[in-house]
């Protein structure tokens, strides 16, 4: 009588570090989309990634962790376009008109992100976010804060005033995606503008 034969061992997939952290992020995505980021369970990502809990672990404690590391790459895509835009050495007012046009447009091609973080995070991974959006604001003050010295901007303090630009600017945009529907990306550009130009007007000449 032939022998059965004993069923075939699955094959394991060997992956690097990288590339399994990617799968992590990736399954994040998806599981929070799908059931929302307080119902998630490691469990489910890990299920999703097609990998244990073990492998998990080795990349993140937490799945606030999984978002934080979800809103950084976020801030890093736009940190390199803010470092593409500085180092076109326009002029003071193109280049912040620029910067801010670039940024509301980035936050409205990620609004579902926008919408997951502000929406249904908690407080710690909120806190993992706000580290992550730190980067982009103090480079951005930074550079207003020359402008100021060389004559560009005027106020009585440019680096509080750009930061209440930019949290005005991120509040807005954070409430009319909650909001759903279609955003005039146009006209939120238009309105942050003008409150930019207003808070860091021109010098008075004469």
């Amino acid at each position: 009588m032939p022998q059965s034969s004993a069923p075939a061992k699955r094959k394991r997939v060997h992956k690097s570090p990288e590339a399994r952290r990617a799968d992590i992020l990736r399954a994040g995505r998806e599981v929070f989309s799908t059931i929302g980021f307080s119902e998630a369970t490691i469990q489910d990502i890990t299920t999703a990634a097609g990998m244990g809990k073990g492998s998990f672990y080795m990349h993140f404690e937490t799945k606030d962790h999984v978002l934080g590391a979800m809103w950084e790459e976020y801030i890093n895509a736009f940190y390199d376009t803010t470092e593409a835009i500085l180092a076109e050495g326009e002029a003071w007012w193109p280049t912040l008109d620029e910067l801010l046009t670039q940024l509301i447009q980035h936050a409205v091609n990620h609004a579902e992100l926008h919408r997951l973080v502000y929406g249904s995070a908690n407080a710690k991974a909120l806190d993992l976010c706000k580290e992550s959006n730190a980067r982009v604001v103090n480079r951005i003050c930074e550079f207003v804060v020359r402008g100021e010295r060389a004559g560009a901007f005027r106020s009585r303090n440019a680096d509080w005033a750009f930061r209440m630009i930019y949290y005005a600017a991120d509040g807005l945009l954070d409430e009319l995606i909650a909001q759903g529907g279609t955003l005039d990306t146009e006209e939120i550009t238009r309105s942050v503008l003008e409150l930019a130009h207003r808070t860091l007007g021109a010098p008075a000449t004469g």
